[in-house]
């Protein structure tokens, strides 16, 4: 009995040393903040106008803190110790809020969560939002639809997307985030741009 009782002791002892000594790598949380070097549009047609930033929606139902990643054509998955400080698609949402605020493009850009009254809702799906590594490369790859509607009438105004491809620097997640912001600075001008003109 004495034998078997020492035999638990030991082993119960073992795995609380191993609990106490053991550590994973540390959660790193991540933003999206590209700096955005946005031209004031000086004659949008929207000037007088209002527009709702819809809350983006994830063709592949994939909007999440998560960062996602690809390894291969039939392989994913999401980093285990890094993640968006928020839900994407709240950063990007803010993202594309604060590039038209900057440019001027409407009278005024309302949060997704607001109940005012507006002449336009800018729509978003998310094609796709991940970090792409292969054996020779590794990108980060945004790709973004946005629709511009009537909110009174309902009818589609515009509509256009958006893709894009950024080397990383590094094939880790902070790599792939620096790359990340890097796209989203060229999408801020590009949306701009865009939607500044008829």
């Amino acid at each position: 009995m004495n034998i078997v009782f020492k035999s638990l002791s030991i082993v119960v002892f073992t795995i609380i040393i191993s609990g106490c000594t053991t550590k994973g790598e540390p959660m790193v949380t991540y933003t999206i903040d590209p700096d955005m070097k946005v031209s004031q549009i000086s004659s949008s047609p929207y000037r007088d106008s209002s527009v709702k930033v819809s809350y983006p929606t994830d063709i592949r139902g994939k909007s999440s803190s998560s960062i996602y990643y690809s390894y291969s054509d039939t392989e994913e998955g999401n980093y285990q110790n890094a993640s968006w400080g928020s839900n994407s698609s709240q950063l990007l949402a803010y993202t594309v809020m604060r590039a038209l605020e900057q440019g001027k493009v409407f009278g005024s850009t309302i949060d997704y969560r607001s109940v005012a009254n507006v002449d336009y809702i800018l729509e978003s799906e998310v094609y796709q939002f991940y970090h792409k590594v292969r054996k020779d490369l590794s990108l980060s790859i945004v790709s973004i639809r946005f629709d511009l509607i009537d909110s009174s009438t309902s009818e589609l105004k515009k509509s256009k997307k958006f893709s894009y491809k950024v080397a990383t620097e590094s094939t880790d997640a902070k790599g792939y985030v620096e790359a990340t912001n890097k796209a989203l600075e060229r999408l801020s001008r590009d949306i701009v741009k865009w939607l500044g003109r008829r």
